[in-house]
């Protein structure tokens, strides 16, 4: 095969309306003139009928895999869903394009498909970013990115989905805000675009193709944010009045924290200490939010003074992690800071609690 007629490109998708679309996507595309293939290889495929997805999905146990069709397929697939696909065709020599070619055709052998995804360190970028690097003789650079954490949060934000942001945000742990290196950084779609652009003498022609006529709004929204001060606030004035409906509006509040919190506290511990999801890891969240307030719902509803001791004691952690956030490797969103404020007005009504019981 006459492999001066291979053109290899990169392929970088717009965001989708689909949550996990939210991040974009990175495919690459082989185009052989000499026997008349356009191939799009994905690493990004994953099969919503598995059997228990969701499980797997949460513990980090789910087979992504590698998949191959037509370009035409997927240009149409992408002009369906209304998402802009940016192209880089690469600047690679005969053998480079060969050795990556066989690579990828390899990998679409048998089991070698398969792989557990990581949405920080194995994805459908990094598999394609390590295959550059590894079959060509380009170094990568930097993109502008300080820690995985920005980067993953902010897209939904910007995405108009920004409570799916917020619980992101509250499971990913202290090893996602670690600053990537130069290989690291590249971690996601559009930040492996800008890294192959900044590669000298990498790319050889760039072009686009529009299907999204919409105006494009990368504006971070500031919902979360606007709408828990004024939950802070409400929450703060019914605690501190008491009149009937206040004090039993705050206790419906109380009640429904302590289900979200042991809930979402539950989660946490899970994603931190039992998932393979590494950027959940060393999650100091789980010192405010934890499955311990499923028991202090239970003792909510009996006159016991215990629920007043369970209140003092997730206070002094609630308080102690607002003490120390700035201290520790974990960064806190101004949206968690204001979780953790409703949190101490919980523990205080729950220490109030037990001393009406004593």
């Amino acid at each position: 095969m006459n492999n001066a007629r291979l053109r290899v490109s990169i392929l970088t998708c717009d965001a989708g309306e689909d949550v996990y679309t939210a991040w974009g996507h990175t495919a690459i595309r082989i185009v052989d003139s000499i026997n008349g293939t356009d191939y799009v290889f994905n690493y990004g495929t994953f099969d919503f009928n598995t059997p228990y997805f969701i499980t797997k999905f949460v513990k980090g146990s789910l087979n992504y895999f590698m998949s191959a069709n037509t370009f035409p397929d997927f240009y149409n697939q992408y002009q369906f869903e209304k998402r802009d696909i940016k192209e880089q065709v690469l600047h690679l020599s005969n053998t480079e394009k060969e050795k990556w070619y066989t690579a990828l055709k390899n990998n679409m052998l048998g089991d070698n498909r398969y792989y557990l995804y990581n949405f920080i360190s194995d994805n459908c970028t990094t598999r394609i970013k390590n295959g550059l690097f590894k079959n060509t003789s380009f170094s990568p650079v930097r993109p502008l990115v300080s820690t995985y954490r920005q980067k993953v949060v902010d897209a939904p934000y910007r995405k108009g989905i920004p409570w799916i942001g917020l619980g992101i945000d509250l499971l990913l742990g202290a090893y996602s805000d670690q600053k990537p290196n130069d290989f690291e950084s590249a971690f996601l779609p559009d930040l492996f675009y800008e890294q192959i652009n900044k590669t000298r003498k990498l790319v050889e022609s760039t072009s686009t193709y529009h299907f999204n006529d919409q105006p494009v709004n990368n504006e971070r929204s500031q919902l979360p944010f606007w709408v828990l001060l004024v939950f802070f606030v409400c929450y703060f004035f019914a605690a501190k009045t008491n009149t009937l409906f206040f004090q039993r509006f705050a206790t419906l509040i109380d009640v429904i924290l302590m289900l979200v919190w042991g809930v979402g506290g539950a989660l946490i511990f899970y994603m931190s200490f039992i998932s393979l999801h590494t950027a959940c890891y060393q999650n100091y969240n789980i010192m405010w939010m934890h499955p311990l307030y499923l028991f202090a719902f239970i003792f909510y509803f009996i006159k016991n003074k215990f629920i007043g001791k369970l209140g003092l004691l997730f206070m002094g952690a609630a308080f102690a992690i607002l003490i120390i956030h700035r201290w520790i490797p974990q960064d806190f969103s101004k949206e968690v800071i204001l979780l953790m404020a409703i949190t101490l007005i919980l523990n205080y009504r729950l220490i109030k609690k037990g001393r009406y019981a004593a």
